[in-house]
């Protein structure tokens, strides 16, 4: 079993940002192997860079510092199911990205899936102001990260959070669960129901829609 997690820092000292440590458990032996330092999600003691960890066919290990806006740094195992194997030089997943909130996970052909809130100013539809968008960026293997896409566009500007969570079933398809909450009161109390939904693609992100109950049944043998 591996584990990734962030730590707070000594306010006094100069670091790029929370350091990110993984470290394996070996359950045979109820043993913790030693934490390796992955990569710093900028800025320091910031309680919104939480990382993600996530694990591909050959048991390699692929992980993502938490940020507050700023690019995620990514980083690969550089030994299969060992995170004190060491581990790659971390990489942006892209340039003057407003990155936040990971929701990551590997599918069968080892494509890595990215789902996160981004920030963006001066861009339709709120081209006056800024707006948050619930983006999704996805990575083959072997390969750079792709540029980010907006799933999910805000009704207002300002500031929005998605309460995203996103996972893979066996078949390889995504399924992303969000909400919308809005700064503006009126949207959150005069809008009756629930927001939450489900979107699914079962092309490997390269197409997404609404869940209905036939997306949520096993493909046809």
């Amino acid at each position: 079993m591996h584990v990734v997690w962030a730590e707070a820092t000594d306010p006094a000292e100069d670091v790029p940002g929370v350091p990110t440590y993984a470290a394996t458990y070996n359950r045979a032996t109820g043993r913790l192997g030693n934490p390796a330092l992955v990569a710093y999600g900028p800025p320091a003691n910031d309680i919104h860079n939480s990382p993600s960890i996530t694990l591909d066919s050959r048991g390699y290990l692929h992980v993502l510092a938490g940020t507050h806006g700023r690019p995620f740094p990514y980083a690969q195992s550089l030994a299969s199911n060992d995170a004190g194997g060491g581990w790659t030089e971390p990489v942006l997943v892209g340039d003057d990205l407003r990155q936040t909130y990971i929701g990551l996970v590997c599918d069968p052909d080892d494509t890595l899936h990215l789902v996160y809130r981004l920030w963006r100013s001066g861009e339709e539809p709120h081209p006056a102001g800024h707006h948050a968008v619930l983006a999704y960026q996805r990575k083959p293997a072997g390969e750079p990260w792709q540029e980010p896409e907006a799933l999910v566009v805000p009704p207002f500007s300002e500031y929005s959070i998605f309460y995203h969570r996103l996972t893979v079933d066996r078949l390889g398809r995504l399924f992303l669960s969000y909400d919308c909450w809005s700064t503006y009161w009126f949207y959150r109390n005069d809008h009756p129901g629930s927001r939450r939904a489900l979107m699914t693609s079962a092309d490997g992100g390269a197409t997404w829609r609404l869940a209905a109950g036939t997306a949520l049944m096993p493909a046809p043998p």
